[in-house]
């Protein structure tokens, strides 16, 4: 069974396939044709409306008139106002999705697991995964059972006619595991390509993936070639709050916006929100210090210094938005190097044209998993075992190991600086 990574954005969307030969994998970006017939690797998430009511999705063709409908990804997941209900966002959305499904079942038949993401933090991570996977059990009710996998009829309904046979299922356990439907938070999934490619090292590091309509932060270390999730995080400002959104109103062929400028004095707002998140996760990271060492804080902030912040999303391409932040300042913009290129398809030309940074999310998603169960680690467990520590700048000494339940083999099997002091530092 082949896996499809199903990055579905408020832009545009992008999905990665996974392909299992025996022991090797491979994977390789799904293409779209666009109004030219020529492929590319994102499909824009916009809808256009005839003046029949007939809909048309994704590449709109110049002289094509009706009402452009965009955002309704981020009005069916978050709180943004985007002048859409939730409820008429989440039909969009249905519809959307309904269409990528009818190409994909069309390529691939219908044996293939399919892994979303979706923008959460972790207090609403439940709530969200249940959202994305009635959203697509509803979308894959339409094309097998309404529409029996026939793309031209479903092209041919109104939006009226749509929403009559248009229903959001129930969510439900046994037909997410039929499907083999997996949800992940867009922050955890940029850091599988990272993980499995083993370029980023063991120890605390963060993640900022600046997408069309959120920014989605994770806090995490390494251990035993997987991350370790802390906590995630996810702001409702992305590039249609940075862009002047009027740029894109009348744009019905792509809502690709990097060739559009950011708004000076948004950039200011945007930092607001990021820094409010830097100032939560930096109080929890001290806090936990204090309670678990008796060392100076300095130590704790000294060492962020050296700790990799990693950039990804379409946001990211603007060099002004990679700044330090929580006082992670060995910035990396994602690219081949992070990337383990060899078992990517058209590898030469995703780097040439610098779409790693828009790709990742995509590939981190069909990178194949056992389950979904996203659970973030407790931050006292970054800091258990430096209690009965004391550590210089030239060595780790143990005080009192006999009492020490928190080394490398305690129960929690959480990183422990005590055992790798050059992550430490």
């Amino acid at each position: 069974m082949i896996t499809v990574g199903l990055d579905f954005g408020t832009h545009q969307s992008k999905i990665c396939i996974e392909y299992k030969e025996g022991a090797e994998l491979s994977y390789e970006f799904f293409k779209f044709k666009d109004d030219n017939n020529e492929s590319r690797y994102t499909l824009p998430s916009i809808i256009q409306i005839d003046k029949n009511e007939k809909l048309m999705y994704g590449y709109i063709p110049h002289g094509r008139n009706g009402e452009i409908i965009r955002y309704f990804k981020q009005a069916a997941f978050t709180s943004s106002e985007t002048g859409l209900s939730q409820m008429d966002a989440i039909y969009y959305s249905i519809w959307y999705i309904a269409y990528i499904l009818f190409d994909l079942q069309k390529k691939y038949g219908q044996e293939f697991a399919i892994q979303m993401g979706v923008p959460s933090d972790g207090m609403r991570l439940n709530k969200q995964k249940m959202l994305a996977v009635r959203i697509l059990l509803s979308a894959y009710r339409l094309v097998e059972e309404v529409f029996e996998n026939d793309k031209e009829v479903f092209l041919n309904m109104t939006e009226k006619e749509l929403k009559t046979v248009t229903e959001l299922v129930p969510y439900n356990r046994e037909k997410k595991d039929e499907y083999s439907i997996l949800v992940f938070p867009e922050a955890y999934a940029c850091l599988m390509p990272l993980v499995k490619s083993e370029k980023i090292a063991q120890g605390m590091s963060l993640m900022i993936d600046i997408g069309g309509g959120t920014t989605d932060i994770s806090f995490f270390t390494i251990m035993d070639k997987k991350p370790r999730i802390y906590d995630f995080y996810s702001v409702d400002k992305g590039l249609n709050f940075l862009t002047d959104a009027s740029c894109l109103k009348n744009d019905r062929i792509t809502s690709n916006i990097k060739s559009h400028n950011i708004v000076q004095n948004r950039i200011d707002v945007f930092k607001y929100y990021i820094h409010k998140i830097h100032d939560t996760l930096k109080k929890r990271l001290r806090n936990s210090f204090e309670r678990n060492t008796t060392l100076s804080v300095n130590k704790l902030f000294d060492a962020l210094k050296n700790r990799p912040l990693i950039y990804s999303g379409g946001g990211s391409t603007f060099k002004q938005l990679r700044t330090p932040c929580c006082g992670f300042n060995d910035i990396i913009h994602i690219s081949g190097k992070q990337w383990n290129m060899k078992c990517v398809v058209d590898s030469d030309k995703i780097q040439e044209e610098g779409l790693c940074p828009i790709l990742s999310t995509a590939y981190g998603l069909s990178i194949s998993v056992i389950d979904d169960n996203i659970v973030c680690e407790p931050f006292d467990n970054l800091f258990a075992g430096l209690k009965d520590c004391e550590i210089d700048d030239q060595h780790v000494s143990k005080k009192k190991s006999v009492n020490n339940k928190y080394h490398h083999d305690n129960n929690y099997d959480s990183f422990s600086y005590m055992d790798d002091y050059d992550a430490w530092k």
